[in-house]
């Protein structure tokens, strides 16, 4: 399985984000019948190549060959089962992988594990065949930290490829300070601190003050307020081209635009907003949500704050689920 790669590169060498995870939510359940159950998708890709062989080659043939298929499934439960790391017995618990990390269901404690906690994501699946279609029976994990490892399977594939590709950049990103400016220059007190109240509270200010205005193109509004609340095209463009930069900034600007941009109603850059949901940074994440949320958009869109919630200081929750319904605050 391909390791964890480093951030993209591009032709100039300046380093660009990883692919966002390409899934939501795959849970995992616990339990030792995996075994069972590779076995059987074996026995059951193998059933009609089975026939065909003893038709063939008559009974010492299938017997051959059931005795290699037998050896092959051995194999790869044992390489499944202890990858690299033999001497760290698995522990098969239920759990679920979301853009974020790894949540464990574990008997003693629920457990959030980031990605940066995380060493290796390893999945392997077995098939079977229904009419001459090939179909994925279960998909099989083992996930690696410094000192522990996780068992466990779901039916059907999973979208995980990118997430056994991109596991150290996600982990990069997502240590990734957070804005309190459109140009990356301030950065808040995280990772350590609670960041969203700050960053709500300097975005709302910002988007007052003459510096909007002349930089977003925003319209005097009189003496009451500094900048109206219509953005113009110059401000949309301004605010899609942050949104949408994908450099691998260590002070990323990406939700103090959001926020901006949902406080000017610029639902035009819902689609650049709703791209951001599911990025491996959680604060980046929620404040995507939550501006989506503030500017009208469906939850089946794109999720709730309470997905990303085990991943949030809980002053952060706080602070998004009051700045997308006021009434929380009072």
């Amino acid at each position: 399985m391909l390791q964890g790669s480093k951030s993209v590169k591009i032709k100039d060498h300046m380093e660009m984000l990883a692919p966002a995870p390409d899934f939501r939510y795959v849970g995992f359940f616990p339990g030792p019948r995996h075994g069972l159950g590779v076995l059987g998708g074996v026995v059951a890709a193998g059933a009609g190549v089975g026939a065909g062989i003893w038709h063939t080659f008559g009974p010492r043939g299938a017997i051959a060959s059931g005795l290699v298929a037998i050896a092959t499934t051995a194999y790869s439960m044992h390489r499944l089962r202890w990858g690299r790391t033999p001497h760290v017995a698995p522990r098969s618990v239920p759990m679920a992988l979301v853009p974020w990390g790894l949540l464990v269901d574990h008997e003693e404690q629920p457990r959030v594990l980031r990605w940066a906690g995380i060493t290796r994501v390893h999945i392997e699946t077995t098939f079977g065949r229904d009419q001459a279609t090939d179909s994925t029976l279960w998909s099989y994990v083992v996930i690696e930290t410094p000192r522990e490892r996780f068992t466990g399977h779901t039916p059907g594939a999973v979208p995980l490829e990118r997430l056994t590709v991109h596991l150290d950049a996600y982990a990069n990103e997502a240590a990734h300070s957070i804005a309190l400016d459109l140009d990356g220059s301030q950065a808040g007190r995280g990772p350590y601190e609670p960041d969203c109240e700050p960053l709500v509270r300097a975005a709302r200010a910002y988007v007052q003050t003459s510096s909007a205005s002349a930089r977003l193109g925003l319209e005097a509004a009189g003496y009451r307020r500094i900048t109206s609340r219509c953005p113009s095209a110059r401000t949309l463009d301004t605010l899609r081209n942050i949104l949408r930069d994908r450099t691998d900034r260590r002070v990323d600007p990406r939700p103090f635009a959001a926020i901006v941009a949902a406080e000017l109603g610029a639902k035009a850059l819902v689609t650049e907003l709703v791209a951001l949901v599911q990025s491996p940074h959680p604060i980046v994440a929620a404040v995507a949500k939550a501006a989506c949320q503030r500017l009208g958009v469906s939850q089946s869109r794109v999720g709730t704050l309470d997905e990303v919630a085990p991943f949030l200081m809980e002053p952060d929750l706080a602070t998004l689920q009051a700045w997308v319904d006021p009434a929380r605050a009072r």
